[in-house]
């Protein structure tokens, strides 16, 4: 009640100029074009828009594209740069969950097995089916890799997804792998 909601297009000037905004949610902004029409950066027009208010709030999510040339891996270098951190549900040892600890089988003539992926623990070694480690997930936090400034920033990928089987991953993985580098760049941008 009292309140208003409005979706622009990235490309649209006149969207993005029309009133002030409290609350301003930008998402997919490595997606948006590098001016709205002739009048500038789409995210600096939008957010011109929130000046009118203290206690505005801008939130800025995107897959991240050219590494160099993405707006969300700029606006999250300028963050406190949260990562998540979950426990080992073995050792109690604390990590980000990286693909190098996602591991698979291979049979005998060296065919990829990805049903047998697993998640092995960086500090004891402890084998995670996709179970233990959804298990796992509920009980990480986030921790701030830089001190806080005025900026929240958070980078999560699809290995915390409790949504995602390891061995979708690995599929996906070694289909990009035998596709070239685009399909891997992919991969890359979308699930790590």
């Amino acid at each position: 009640p009292g309140g208003h909601m409005t979706i622009v297009g990235a490309n649209a000037p006149s969207g993005l100029a029309a009133r002030p905004i409290r609350v301003l949610l930008f998402d997919e902004i490595d997606r948006y074009p590098q001016s709205a029409g002739s009048e500038g950066d789409p995210v600096n027009l939008a957010t011109k828009r929130t000046t009118t208010f203290w206690n505005r709030k801008l939130v800025l999510v995107s897959t991240p594209t050219n590494k160099g040339a993405s707006r969300i891996e700029t606006a999250y270098e300028g963050s406190d740069q949260r990562q998540y951190w979950v426990p080992c549900p073995d050792c109690g040892e604390s990590q980000t969950l990286k693909w190098a600890s996602v591991h698979w089988d291979k049979a005998v003539d060296g065919e990829h097995l990805p049903e047998t992926a697993h998640y092995v623990c960086e500090h004891c070694g402890s084998v995670w089916d996709d179970e233990k480690r959804w298990s796992t997930i509920k009980d990480g936090e986030w921790i701030a890799q830089e001190p806080f400034t005025g900026t929240a920033g958070f980078h999560l990928n699809e290995i915390v997804s409790p949504w995602v089987r390891l061995a979708s991953m690995v599929r996906n993985f070694l289909d990009a792998k035998k596709g070239g580098d685009e399909l891997m760049k992919t991969f890359i941008n979308t699930s790590l």
